[in-house]
């Protein structure tokens, strides 16, 4: 029996590939989708920055906004992993036009353009406007911890930051007297000036080349103590600046409580990272991590995130407000309802909510899990009833289950495709960085949207119009 025929394979024949790189990708692939954003996103935030001709020209701003954009679609947010990218995969290769920017240039650009990027994410929005997204319905803002770029053994808390201090100090003052100690001994020996080997033919005499040898060696132990000394002071400032911070941290803290603030002190539990000294220690996957709190409010009808906020603070409270002003900030619309769970549970922030028009659900406490359900009240709530038992009863209704059940649905599923797909660490260090940062990535989520959901784009003359 004659064996079956097979298709030729010869992986060194030339011209397999089709003339242009966009028609191997094919047309509905997401690098050819990034590239036609080319003509439908405004780019001016970026381009502004480029006035002046110096040195050679630099790569296109808007390729390497939308190289950028494209790598953290796919979930590389590491500029070595970019630049690697462009030589080996055909979508970094097709959206970087053939150029190979490297990681420092890479990097360089992503921290200049850290604002710029706000911007693109509000410029999303628009997009998504003129799409076709013309109103809000409900909206579900929900928080999560995203991991800092630092480890939580470079923090200190403030009761030990004295000690530490105090032995640093202690040991750069040893560390300088026994540099100081090996000096006086060349000094001794060679006399005040002289470092002793000045004569090198001395060293071919093998009765003086030990002698030399152990005086050099002496003598890179004195440089070694010393820029080990230097070394620590620069650690004992980092401490005292840490301590200041927390400080200043306490006396704001008790000025805002109405408490006099010349009085008022640090937690000796609280913590300060060296590494990034804005991240926080907070809960995150069962663990305490260096983290920031990010937030964002989603829009249960397209999934697109219409706000976001990145924090220092551990709690959820009081961010309702700030958030639904964004929605109006950023859409020019405001949603009919809203829903969030029991940590943004506070009275003023939801009156102020309910003040813009928007009709909130937000859960009271925590419920226990495997709790059977409450049967739905019915009639109207009793007139002695808390704000919170009112709010605690509107979520027993039918109606308010079936608008809280949209939160588990809308909010959390949005922050596992961010954090598990586009951002799943911050790359970058301090506040304004990693606001710039998970703007970039929430744009990036809303036009993958646009991009699964098969949106039409509109042209940038329909978005000027």
């Amino acid at each position: 029996m004659s064996p079956r025929p097979f298709r030729p394979w010869q992986p060194e024949q030339g011209q397999l590939l089709p003339q242009y790189t966009r028609e191997a990708l094919g047309e509905g692939n997401l690098a050819c989708f990034f590239a036609d954003l080319a003509g439908v996103l405004d780019f001016s935030p970026v381009l502004k920055g480029y006035t002046k001709e110096c040195g050679q020209p630099p790569y296109h701003p808007v390729m390497m906004t939308l190289l950028l954009m494209y790598a953290y679609a796919r979930g590389v947010n590491s500029s070595r992993e970019i630049e690697r990218r462009c030589e080996i995969d055909l979508g970094f290769r097709y959206l970087a036009g053939g150029e190979r920017p490297d990681h420092d240039t890479l990097c360089h650009f992503r921290v200049r353009h850290l604002e710029a990027f706000g911007e693109l994410f509000v410029d999303t929005l628009r997009v998504a406007s003129e799409a076709g997204m013309k109103k809000l319905g409900h909206l579900a803002v929900d928080g999560t911890k995203v991991k800092a770029n630092a480890s939580k053994h470079k923090a200190m808390s403030y009761g030990r930051m004295e000690e530490a201090t105090r032995k640093l100090e202690e040991q750069v003052k040893k560390l300088l007297e026994e540099a100081a100690a090996l000096d006086a001994q060349e000094d001794e020996r060679y006399g005040k000036g002289r470092r002793g080997d000045e004569l090198p033919e001395e060293m071919k005499d093998p009765a003086t080349r030990a002698e030399r040898l152990k005086e050099a060696k002496r003598r890179l132990e004195a440089d070694k103590k010393r820029a080990l000394a230097a070394e620590k002071k620069k650690r004992v400032k980092k401490i005292r600046r840490a301590q200041q911070d927390l400080e200043q941290e306490a006396r704001h803290k008790a000025e805002q409580k109405g408490q006099k603030p010349e009085e008022a002190k640090p937690e000796s539990k609280a913590q300060r990272n060296f590494t990034d000294p804005d991240s926080r220690i907070m809960k995150r996957d069962g663990s305490f991590q260096q983290s920031y709190n990010a937030q964002v409010a989603v829009d249960a009808e397209t999934q697109l995130i219409v706000a976001q906020e990145v924090g220092q603070s551990p709690s959820d409270a009081r961010q309702l407000e700030p958030m639904v002003a964004q929605v109006e900030a950023n859409t020019g619309l405001l949603p009919k309802e809203l829903s969030a769970d029991s940590g943004y549970f506070c009275r003023e922030d939801i009156e102020q909510v309910q003040q813009r028009g928007v009709e909130p659900f937000v859960a009271p406490g925590r419920s226990k899990h495997g709790q059977e359900p409450v049967p739905a009240p019915r009639g109207r709530p009793p007139k002695a009833l808390s704000f919170k038992e009112r709010m605690g009863r509107k979520l027993q209704t039918k109606r308010g289950r079936r608008a809280y059940a949209r939160r588990k649905v809308t909010a959390e599923p949005v922050i596992g495709q961010v954090k598990n797909t586009v951002l799943k660490g911050f790359s970058l260090r301090g506040l304004r960085k990693v606001r710039g940062e998970f703007s970039l990535a929430c744009a990036v989520h809303n036009l993958k949207k646009l991009w699964k959901q098969t949106w039409e784009l509109p042209s940038r003359a329909a978005l000027a119009s």
